[in-house]
């Protein structure tokens, strides 16, 4: 088994542990197909691994999906997650059990770029009203009763005015560019068209009239932002709605249901309540990594085709100069 990414040059790193395989920690493996891939945490590229190597590989790779919980999955593939192992199985998986815990990461991560922002505005606002304080001669007791609720707001101010990440469009209405940022989302309507489930009204900064209609990929991308900042605001509840969200979508049954169903009531985003907001979040968060892991996996399948080919033709060939007892050319 290599120890470093083909494409990178990057150590694929590993102890082991419950794989029982020399390195990695996120995996990929198709049993039909008889192909693994170590994937690299560095530029994400999947390390086909060797070819004698591969049924032991896969069947302890089988092993450890079987004790691990499915965080997502499509038809096409499940990502599984075991310890601190990520397993993405190709083909349809057996049920396994799904739960709150599967959007446990995305809570973390959430909570992660809370904190990039939250530590260096509460150095500014510590020192800076200290500094104030001080020249003013006034105590500094009740001022660190009220610093948590100055840095939470700080820090939810900025993150919605971050750029949502795509083009700005032009309003139909009074003709000027939507800048759109985080805050604005929650202004945005739900609906669907012709060619996507899920489509975005969206309201125009400056005449705040709908001035454009944005849908598929583009209308998911927005949606996170938006609702990572909406949530951020009211992150206590969400964390005690975060099992009633999760149950709401599987109930309503699955990502896809969820968010034909609420298009279809062409709500604002504001609107949605901290349950249904929360659940499709849950929901778009969960087909974008799925569709991501889908055209890595398509990639990485394409040159596992080239490669298991090459190798079988190389056998096929050995075995040819062997039956005729000369040696092969090189």
């Amino acid at each position: 088994m290599y120890t470093t990414c083909a494409f990178c040059g990057g150590s694929l790193g590993g102890d082991g542990g419950a794989s029982g395989l020399a390195v990695g920690k996120r995996f990929a493996f198709d049993p039909w197909k008889s192909r693994a891939w170590v994937i690299c945490a560095s530029c994400a590229r999947w390390n086909l691994t060797p070819f004698d190597d591969r049924l032991d590989t896969i069947q302890a790779l089988e092993h450890m999906a079987g004790a691990g919980r499915v965080a997502a999955s499509s038809d096409q593939v499940t990502l599984i997650r075991q310890g601190g192992y990520d397993l993405v199985r190709i083909g349809k998986p057996p049920r396994v059990e799904m739960a709150t815990w599967r959007y446990g990461e995305r809570m973390k991560a959430r909570r992660r770029e809370h904190l990039k922002v939250y530590v260096p505005v509460a150095v500014v606002t510590v020192g800076a009203m200290v500094a104030l304080n001080a020249a003013a001669g006034v105590g500094i007791g009740g001022f660190f009763g009220q610093l948590p609720g100055m840095i939470d707001g700080t820090a939810t101010w900025i993150i919605g005015r971050r750029r949502v990440g795509i083009e700005a469009p032009m309003c139909q209405t009074c003709g000027r560019l939507m800048v759109l940022r985080a805050k604005h989302v929650q202004f945005a309507r739900l609906t669907q068209t012709t060619h996507a489930d899920l489509a975005l009204l969206l309201s125009c900064p400056h005449c705040e009239s709908i001035g454009a209609q944005i849908e598929g990929p583009a209308a998911e991308q927005v949606l996170r932002s938006g609702m990572t900042y909406l949530h951020l605001k009211k992150r206590r509840a969400v964390k005690r709605k975060a099992t009633e969200a999760a149950a709401l979508l599987d109930r309503t049954g699955g990502p896809e249901e969820l968010v034909r169903r609420l298009a279809r009531e062409e709500r604002t985003v504001k609107a949605l309540g901290i349950q249904q907001g929360l659940a499709l979040e849950m929901a778009v968060d969960e087909q974008a990594e799925l569709r991501e892991l889908e055209r890595q996996w398509h990639e990485a399948d394409e040159i596992a085709e080239i490669a298991d080919n090459l190798g079988l033709e190389d056998a096929v060939e050995e075995q040819f100069h062997r039956l005729k007892g000369d040696q092969p050319n090189g």
